[in-house]
């Protein structure tokens, strides 16, 4: 798809700099090249230019480089012009190139836009250069990347492939009535039932991996009133997101706060102290702290270590038969323990995680940084890519459908019926990468990235 319109933007950051770059995208870019450079360059080669004007005035000097269609970003005609940072020169050149017929100012995401819809890119690899710019993490970037080289396309084609592989067998028998369904085929389907199973399994796993990266491991921080939450979310955040007083029950509600814990992405959420209270808000409140900690990756319960050793022991059982969740990481925070005059160190007892500090003088927190990183660094990371929520759902729906063709494949056998579940599977697929995508798609996803890409 190749557009009528040429589009011109600024790639490099506003600003002064020593070098701003142009980028001219479209079938008015030779125009471009021969009113501006007099001449159209050689093709992918860095020729030293100089920047004329309308009256063949010099605007400015520097590289200039000619990418013709289709070995270009977009698929198009590309110039770029490399010129010297200046805001003025680059304003001056843009209105230069505005000049001419027939080309405008590129919308956000324009260029990325034209490389997917001519087919330089799927979706999964558009949304990774968004994502790639706005990583925060070595292991984000690291993700988006992937994501870029097509190795998460890649793991959704497998998918779609044997999908499609399936479909071919089955529709070839589409014409037979229910009672001529042969054993062959029973088996066929029951194999790449199995084998399709297990690929969704470990994609939804992949996947949950990568929403991670991109949104945060979500760390709960929960714990009794007064055991010192809120200060540990002070401490851990670098910042006093969190009101801290000796009133027991001053938070009442989720407080967010996103760090960068030894380059892992982590969402904290401080909650109210868990406790039987009449106190109808701060109920609400616990109620909320729960529903946290049954969503999070990792729990902090924030023990004062000053209590009983008999009650902390029984603090810790107590939560653990309430979590009713294994898959949960749960470490106790032993805090206050510069008051009880013990060693600040880390203790796996009974199989539980345990860790000793203070938030009041920061001792000990350095051991808990580390230990949320290792846990995290634990875990094989070697696949992951940045998956975003419109993945996540869009592998549900295909998952969900898939376990509603095998329940109806088992009950009645129906080979019409289990292929139009497998259309529906291939196109809740086909909208990851873009193969099936509708126009409002496409101008969510791109509108949310910068001018120049």
């Amino acid at each position: 798809m190749i557009h009528n319109e040429t589009i011109v933007a600024q790639i490099t950051s506003p600003g002064k700099s020593a070098v701003g770059i142009l980028r001219i995208s479209g079938p008015q870019a030779k125009i471009v090249a021969i009113e501006v450079l007099g001449k159209i360059p050689r093709a992918r080669l860095a020729t030293y230019s100089t920047f004329l004007d309308e009256h063949k005035k010099v605007l400015d000097k520097g590289l200039s480089l000619w990418f013709p269609s289709p070995h270009s970003l977009t698929g198009e005609d590309v110039l770029e012009l490399q010129g010297h940072g200046s805001p003025l020169i680059m304003d001056i050149l843009i209105k230069r190139i505005l000049s001419i017929n027939n080309i405008r100012l590129a919308k956000p995401g324009e260029f990325s836009e034209r490389s997917f819809l001519n087919g330089k890119l799927d979706l999964i690899q558009a949304e990774a250069i968004d994502d790639l710019i706005n990583a925060e993490t070595e292991s984000s970037i690291r993700a988006s990347l992937n994501s870029l080289q097509g190795h998460f396309s890649l793991f959704i084609q497998d998918l779609i492939n044997i999908i499609i592989k399936l479909r071919v067998n089955i529709e070839s028998n589409i014409d037979f009535s229910e009672e001529e369904i042969d054993i062959n085929i029973k088996d066929i389907i029951n194999k790449a039932f199995s084998e399709i199973h297990h690929k969704f399994l470990k994609i939804k796993q992949t996947v949950i991996e990568g929403n991670l990266l991109k949104e945060g491991k979500k760390i709960v921080i929960a714990g009794f009133p007064n055991s010192g939450k809120s200060s540990l979310l002070n401490i851990l955040s670098y910042n006093d997101r969190a009101i801290v007083t000796d009133i027991p029950g001053t938070t009442r509600d989720l407080l967010y706060s996103h760090v960068n814990i030894n380059n892992i992405a982590c969402e904290l959420i401080d909650t109210a102290g868990l406790r039987d209270t009449d106190n109808e808000v701060e109920r609400i409140g616990i109620v909320r702290a729960w529903e946290a900690i049954k969503k999070s990756d990792h729990v902090l319960f924030v023990i004062d270590k000053t209590i009983e050793k008999s009650r902390q022991k029984k603090i810790c059982a107590d939560f653990i038969k309430n979590l009713s969740n294994n898959s949960i990481q749960v470490t106790f925070v032993l805090n206050k323990n510069d008051l009880v005059n013990e060693p600040f160190n880390f203790e796996k007892k009974e199989g539980l995680s345990f860790i000793s500090i203070s938030a009041r003088t920061g001792q000990g927190v350095d051991i808990l940084r580390k230990h949320i990183v290792k846990i995290e660094k634990n875990k094989n990371k070697e696949s992951v890519f940045i998956a975003r929520r419109r993945h996540v759902h869009q592998i549900d729906l295909a998952y969900n459908e898939f376990l509603l063709a095998e329940k109806n494949w088992i009950f009645f056998q129906n080979i019409e019926l289990l292929a139009e579940s497998l259309n529906i599977i291939n196109r809740f697929l086909g909208e990851i990468t873009g193969r099936f995508s509708s126009e409002d798609l496409l101008k969510q996803i791109f509108s949310s990235f910068c001018i120049g890409k």
